[in-house]
Formats: C-alpha cells, structure tokens, sequence
C-alpha cells in the first residue's frame, strides 16, 4: 500500500536524498541512552556502481570516501535502484545483560545481509529478505530481523539491501523486550483497524445480498481488498498464511492485491455518484483504468517483468487516488447529494496516505502513526463512507415507504384507498374471526355529489370530499379503519363492534356531516350523507359464520342497506336486513 502514493509523492522523495559528501563524523549511537529508535539519521551509505562488494570492499569505501548522512528517520532512495550499503555506529559503554533486536521494518526487500563488528573482528553475519524461504530467514517474522547481544565499547553494523521494490530502509535497533513490546501494541492496533473495516464489510454484503444494490457489494470487496493488501505490504499474510510459498511471492502478491481493492474502489466510486449520468467520458475512463492498467500487469507478470509491474501499480494506485477526488469533484459540481462527503473522505484518506509515503521516503519522522496513518486515513474513510452508504439506504428504505404509502393512500383525502384498507384490515380480520369478537363495517356515500360538483365545480367537489373525510377521521376511534372505497363512497372497518353499535356510531358520524359547512366564496355549501351497516348481531359467532371469505360478502350487504337508504330519501342510516 505505501507503493500506493511513492509516484505522487516523487518529487518528495527527491528532495528527502540526503545531501552527499558531507564532510563531519560520522555520529553514534550510545545504547546506553537510545533504548529504542530508528536509525536512518545515523546512517552513513553509498550504493553500489557495478559488481557486488564484498564487507571488507564496503568498509574500505567508508573509510576512503566522504559521508553519504541519512537525512531521515527512514532511508529512501527510490525503485529499482542499485543495492545501498549501510554503516551505523554502536555504543555501550559497558557490558549489558539484555538483548538487541536490529530490524528493517519493510517486508518486500529482497536480499539483506547485516554484519556486526567489533575491533575489526566479525561478531556476527545474518542474512534474510524477502528473496529467501521463510524457514531460512534469521527470525520467523513478517520482515528482517535478528536478535544479538553487543560487547562493550564500540560495535559497527554493516548492511547491504538489494531490491527490486522500493528502496526504504526503516532501520531500527532497541532492546529486544521493547521490541517483543511493541510487536504487541501494533498487533493490538492493527487489529483495532482491521476490525472495523472487516465488519463493515462484512454487514454492507449482507446488505447487499438483502437489496441486491451493486454500490454496497462494491464497498465491501474494496474495504476487504483493502485489508488484505495491508495484511499483504505489512507482512502479515506471508506469515499467518504463505510462509511457505517461495521466494519473491510477496512481492507479486503485495502488486495484485492492489488491483483487488483499486478496481473494487474505482468501481464503487462511479457507481455511489452515478457518474455515469452527468459525466459519461469521466466514467469511461475510470472504467479503461480498471481494465487496462490490470492487464498491463498480467502481462507483466507473464513475462516476469517485476519492475514494469511494479510501475503500472503505482500508476493504478496514483490513478485510484487521484479519481477519488476527480469522481467526488465532478459529483459536487452536479448536486449529488452524496458528493461532499465523498470529496471529504477522499481528500482525507489521499493526504493520510501521502504522509505515510512521506514517513517512508523520510520527509517526515518515521514512527508508529506516520507508518500507520494509512490505515487510519482508510478507516476514517471507510466509516463515513459507511455512514453515507447508511444514509442511502435510509433515504432508499424512506422512498420505499413513501411509495407504499401512496400506492395505498388516496391522493386527495389522504385517508386509505382500497389497496391500503386491505392491507390493514386482513390481519385485525384474521384476529377477530380466530378469537370469535365483533366486528362491523359501514359504507357511506355523500347525497347529490355530482349536483355538488355540477353547481360548484370540481373544486368545491374535492373540499367537499375532504371535509368528510376530515369529519370521519375525527369521529373515529382507535382502532377503526377508514378508506376512500371510489368516488364519493367511504368505508369503515369498526373492529370489538357489533351491529347495533356500529348503527350508533353511524349516526353520530352522519350529525357531523349534516352540521359541516364549506365556505364556497358565493354562499355556504351544506351536504348530507347517506350510511348503510353490516355487522355481528349475536355476539361471538362461530368461524363458519365468518370466516377469511366473508369480508366481502358484508360489505356487499352494507352497500344493500345504502342502496336501501339512497331509494328511500338519503341522510339516514340503515342496517342490513340479511342476517349474518
């Protein structure tokens, strides 16, 4: 991942080259004093012109030749670049009984080889990287590293590196207890952040295998391509996983686990903004960048041409970071409501990423954080990209509700339409008719509507209709179920309530609408209507007397009691005459 911004950030790396043929002392490093540190700044180095040096050669060009300081707490010279030589001078003034752990905390170099030296003589010789069997290295870690105890007086360590990769030393030497210490800590908050991407990952595919919406699927395999490359850069998967799987894997493995997380991401971004509706040649382009560049480096990788596949990473990685930002401008410059906030945390996740390529290529202090912002900068943005994606689906879940309720609300009055009466009336009707309780219904129709509307006009018409249904409303209980069943009719759903009952409530609503009066702007309009009931006569009544068939047969009988009413001169209420 620290590949990801080494392009952008080429011209930082320029001016970290520490200056050369500086001419003062080299300085030491007094163990005593220095329990823990990164060791770049007291690195004196040169790289190789032509054929491998062997230590005796090296330590005569250091002692020939003007000092080459580090400038930094990390050493960083570039990709592909000759093998570099390192010299640090060791300290202690007397005898110690702890052990030292010397390290180089970047788990893709290849070849190292560390001597330690003391008057002249050769203490010791380790050699690891990433070029040899995991079996075979000093220590069974996730990169070079060796323990060893140092004489007192002055003890010089000696360094050769040799990569393909990037050329970042991050040289550290402290006592081993700290060091076991400190593998303790980062393997806490690695897994703090590891843990939070995962299980957001985990709960957007779960919500994608829920609603089937592409932009949550694409959000969790860019979070989990995310976690395994970082697992892959940090060394961590080549040692819980693929120790075994031969020299230079991890270098291949680090390069395309970045095409997981760069397509999965780049994809996700179009998809979240919709690019392709207000910027279709933007959208193709990051559509190319997923394809071609990916290819480039399968090609690359057949050919086993590591460097140019290194190359194309950097260029997906720097086209990722910098389309981020472009996909989330464009968004913001078209009104997508999801675009500042993406631009936020693009920018956010982009400057944490360059400064934890700056700590690598030394422009900052190496340590923990810079080395480690990446990920914080990617969790920062994968939380609230999580929370807009949240937010997406609850404005998704509010149109959804949204649209079923106008799909089952008169557009009018408000009140239930028959799709929407049904809805709620099937389960309170399964209930009574299971528990043997009362139930009624009441159909209602307004008198000499079309005179209504002939007189006054549609408008007046559709207030008329709102005034009742408003009065219905009113003198409802709760409980009951009011609708628009078409035109001018209404019904009621009176659930624990008999005929006889229903026939009081009837009338009651009936004096509401006969006192009601609309101001029509001429004269003050007044309307009657007219109420036809059905509904249990006996009390609890047996499941063959109602059953989940019978709802439409009583409201067929409730609209022959209102065709009774209507014949017989309107405004008054009738009861069904059939029994139940």
């Amino acid at each position: 991942m620290h590949l990801r911004c080494l392009l952008l950030c080429l011209i930082f790396g320029l001016l970290s080259l520490p200056v050369h043929a500086v001419e003062r002392d080299q300085a030491i490093i007094d163990l005593s004093q220095h329990k823990a540190l990164t060791a770049g700044k007291y690195a004196n180095f040169f790289q190789e012109s032509s054929a491998p040096l062997t230590l005796q050669q090296a330590i005569e060009q250091f002692d020939s030749a003007p000092l080459n300081m580090g400038s930094g707490q990390s050493l960083s010279l570039g990709i592909s670049v000759a093998p570099v030589w390192l010299k640090v001078r060791l300290l202690l003034p007397a005898n110690e009984d702890p052990l030292y752990r010397i390290s180089v905390e970047t788990p893709w170099l290849d070849h190292i080889d560390a001597w330690l030296v003391h008057e002249g003589e050769v203490l010791r010789h380790v050699r690891g990287g990433d070029a040899l069997a995991y079996s075979d290295r000093p220590m069974q870690y996730r990169y070079f590293a060796f323990e060893s105890s140092i004489p007192a007086g002055e003890t010089v360590l000696y360094m050769r590196v040799e990569t393909v990769g990037p050329m970042a030393i991050p040289l550290y030497i402290s006592e081993a207890k700290l060091a076991t210490q400190r593998d303790v800590s980062s393997g806490y908050q690695y897994g703090f952040l590891y843990g939070i991407m995962v299980a957001l990952a985990i709960y957007n595919l779960i919500i994608y295998f829920s609603i089937r919406h592409r932009e949550y699927g694409l959000y969790a395999l860019y979070l989990l391509g995310f976690v395994a490359n970082s697992l892959s850069y940090t060394g961590q998967l080549h040692t819980w996983v693929i120790p075994d799987w031969g020299p230079y894997f991890q270098d291949w493995m680090d390069i395309f686990l970045m095409i997981t997380y760069s397509i999965a991401g780049l994809h996700f971004a179009r998809v979240l903004l919709n690019t392709r509706l207000y910027a279709p040649l933007l959208d193709k382009l990051t559509i190319g960048v997923t394809v071609v560049i990916p290819i480039g480096m399968l090609i690359s990788a057949a050919l086993n041409q590591l460097t140019i596949a290194l190359l194309l990473a950097f260029i997906l990685n720097s086209s990722f970071a910098v389309l981020f930002i472009v996909l989330g401008h464009q968004a913001l410059k078209n009104d997508v409501p999801a675009a500042r906030l993406f631009l936020v945390c693009s920018v956010t996740a982009a400057t944490c990423i360059c400064i934890s390529t700056a700590a690598v290529w030394g422009l900052v202090p190496y340590n923990d954080f810079t080395f480690k912002l990446i990920e914080l900068g990617v969790a920062f943005e994968a939380i609230f990209l999580a929370f807009l994606l949240a937010q997406r689906f609850r404005l998704a879940e509010i149109d959804k509700q949204i649209a079923e309720r106008s799909a089952r609300q008169d557009a009018l009055t408000g009140l239930n339409n028959r799709t929407g009466f049904e809805h709620l009336v099937y389960p309170v009707w399964h209930q009574l008719v299971r528990r043997k309780r009362d139930l009624s219904l009441v159909l209602i129709d307004i008198d000499h509507f079309k005179n209504i509307n002939d007189l006054y006009g549609h408008a007046i018409g559709d207030e008329v209709l709102r005034c009742v249904a408003a009065l219905l409303e009113h003198g409802s209980r709760r409980g009951d179920i009011i609708a628009r069943w078409g035109g001018e009719e209404f019904l009621l759903f009176l659930p624990d309530t008999n005929e006889a009952q229903a026939r009081t409530h009837a009338e009651r609503l009936r004096v509401l609408i006969e006192d009601a009066v609309i101001d029509s702007g001429e004269a003050n309009i007044q309307f009657t209507a007219s109420f036809g009931v059905c509904g249990t006569k006996d009390g609890l009544l047996s499941e063959t007397k109602l059953n989940d068939d019978a709802l439409e047969h009583i409201i067929n009988l409730a609209d022959k009691a209102l065709y009774d009413v209507k014949q017989s001169g309107r405004n008054s209420v009738q009861v069904a005459s059939e029994v139940l």
